[in-house]
């Protein structure tokens, strides 16, 4: 999850079974690069599925950033992308947790709208 502070200061977002997002606070659809946009003005969101209400924050996040900034992805070292891939949840977390960022961390993002 993207969250650093209680979820009713993040913009929801729906995504339905047609990849489609919904900003429920606006009543809109939205595209890939408006939800990009949210995040870079520094906006926190919570994407959830629309039929379990499951956390997708993180997993629509990362299409977003392989699809429209394919630049970021291939700047990232591929000897972490594949500790990421070789590693548990857990020890994700816990490597996170150790860089200062947590679970909760999108300096990446916010610091490149800056």
């Amino acid at each position: 999850m993207i969250l650093s502070a209680p979820a009713q200061d993040a913009i929801r977002i729906r995504k339905y079974p047609n990849r489609r997002l919904y900003d429920t606070s606006r009543s809109t659809h939205l595209t890939h690069d408006e939800v990009l946009a949210i995040v870079r003005r520094g906006q926190r969101v919570q994407i959830s599925d629309s039929r379990t209400e499951t956390d997708i924050t993180n997993e629509v996040l990362l299409q977003i950033l392989i699809a429209r900034e394919p630049a970021i992805v291939a700047a990232l070292p591929t000897n972490t992308l594949l500790a990421i891939a070789r590693s548990t949840p857990e020890s994700t977390a816990a490597a996170a947790a150790s860089l200062g960022e947590g679970s909760t961390g999108n300096s990446m993002l916010t610091a490149r709208a800056r």
